[in-house]
């Protein structure tokens, strides 16, 4: 199970195959050093990475894609030939995708990137006719590679090894804080806490699926790790996460255990259970039994006695007893739980549409592709001229409109520039702020026109469609 409750996988990592070959393969050495590190920092990691060799011309599995999108962290393995692999292009592509996802995920869509993380690691640096990404530009990388002796050397994990141990450090604790603090924003942001009690040893297996069950909802799950039952807090301690429970569980071993204290412990968290949530007004705990003949839970004189507390002055309190299997029980616990409320569509981004009064119907084509293929709302502004014909609507809609579009149909290029020059405009200039589209008839002004304060767009229906998709990607 992953560290992260509600992915599959903690790290994807992503490497070009010929990175792994060889008497000493570096990408398996690399990632066994590092899990062995998050196990010994952070606990158990899930880790995943595809060590099938696909051939050419075969297609790229379903099964990575869905790896892709149910990792936290993208550990990207860039070596020198990394970006002239299709694979290693889908696979980046895709969680960049991810990342910029509007619904986020696992419940955290107001957190940047939806609860993920790209964490590039360069085996190699980059060729000089390699342009990076701008998501891969612009973050902190990890470097495994010495400049001098020039051009560059790769470090050997036997030849540098105190340098090559000394960086891999630096990556397995950027993964930890990576790790912490995204765990941290989940519990925050858990959809509510539910009380799973600790177990016979015999039923670890069962509460770890609820458990796992509950997680993937969002809900956080105490007691997160076994109880110290002899230290001299642990009634304080079990009181302390009932305090925070929505609902508790109890799965209740009904014969003799290898551990003899079984009974009484679960006999103390139902009371204190019981208790905390009558005096919160919360529901009473729910109790599964564990299904077994009744002569064998009557041969234990502390399992007879548990059961018979539970069955008559607990069932009498109002507690739910539930004899049937696990799964019948998941399905009355998810019931009693507060369901998810409905996804609100996000609303469509506004774009400012600056255009001549006279041209507005000649715009409708513009305004379809910007509504139904881009998925924009735009919001007309009309000129009489150069000037505004309401300036406090200008304003208001660029205040709300993080980009904006001139429409240029009949005029000259004079009224381009008397636009350009508008004090409102004057916090959208930028090719990435402000596009000036050309519709109608082609012209030699239309052609020739040049400026730095705006991105040409130009044959909308065709392959300005495509121009002004990239424009809108780089909102700020």
């Amino acid at each position: 199970m992953a560290y992260l409750p509600q992915f599959s996988n903690d790290l994807f990592v992503s490497y070009r195959r010929s990175s792994n070959v060889g008497d000493d393969p570096w990408v398996d050495s690399f990632c066994a050093s590092v899990q062995a590190q998050l196990r010994d920092l952070v606990g158990e990691v899930q880790i995943w990475r595809d060590t099938a060799e696909l051939r050419a011309g075969e297609a790229w599995r379903p099964e990575i894609a869905s790896a892709v999108d149910s990792s936290a962290i993208f550990l990207a393995l860039i070596s020198r030939t990394y970006f002239d692999s299709d694979e290693c292009r889908k696979e980046l592509d895709r969680f960049l995708g991810c990342l910029k996802r509007s619904d986020g995920h696992a419940g955290l869509p107001d957190v940047p990137g939806g609860g993920r993380k790209l964490v590039p690691v360069f085996k190699h640096p980059p060729r000089t006719d390699q342009e990076l990404p701008r998501e891969l530009a612009e973050i902190g990388h990890h470097a495994f590679f010495n400049l001098d002796p020039k051009p560059w050397r790769e470090l050997d994990p036997r030849r540098d090894h105190d340098d090559y141990h000394e960086r891999l450090g630096r990556v397995v604790f950027d993964l930890m804080s990576t790790l912490e603090e995204l765990h941290g924003l989940q519990k925050k942001r858990a959809r509510g806490t539910v009380f799973v009690a600790n177990v016979a040893p015999e039923l670890l297996q069962e509460r770890e699926r609820l458990r796992s069950d509950l997680r993937q909802r969002g809900f956080r799950v105490v007691p997160e790790h076994e109880i110290l039952w002899n230290a001299d807090d642990h009634r304080e301690r079990i009181a302390r996460d009932l305090g925070e429970a929505l609902l508790c569980v109890h799965l209740v071993q009904r014969q003799p255990s290898v551990e003899p204290l079984t009974p009484a412990r679960t006999r103390l968290q139902l009371e204190l259970a019981q208790a905390e949530m009558r005096q919160r007004g919360r529901p009473p705990p729910l109790v599964w039994l564990q299904p077994c003949a009744a002569d064998a839970a009557a041969a234990d004189p502390a399992c007879a006695a548990l059961v018979g507390f539970i069955e008559n002055d607990l069932a009498d309190q109002g507690i739910e007893v539930l004899q049937g299997s696990v799964e019948d029980l998941k399905t009355l616990v998810f019931d009693s739980l507060p369901q998810p409320a409905p996804a609100t569509p996000p609303k469509p981004r506004q774009v400012a549409l600056l255009v001549e009064d006279n041209d507005l119907a000649d715009s409708g084509p513009l305004k379809t592709l910007l509504a139904d293929r881009l998925g924009l709302e735009p919001r007309p502004l009309k000129f009489n001229g150069g000037a505004p014909r309401d300036a406090e609507r200008l304003a208001r809609t660029l205040a709300a409109c993080p980009q904006a579009v001139i429409v240029w149909h009949r005029q000259s290029e004079d009224w381009v520039f008397d636009l350009l020059d508008l004090d409102a405009l004057g916090g959208h200039l930028g090719p990435d702020r402000l596009a000036i589209v050309t519709i109608g008839a082609d012209s030699d002004e239309k052609r020739s026109f040049t400026t730095r304060k705006a991105r040409m767009v130009s044959a909308v229906v065709g392959s300005g469609e495509a121009e002004l998709r990239r424009f809108f990607d780089t909102a700020p």
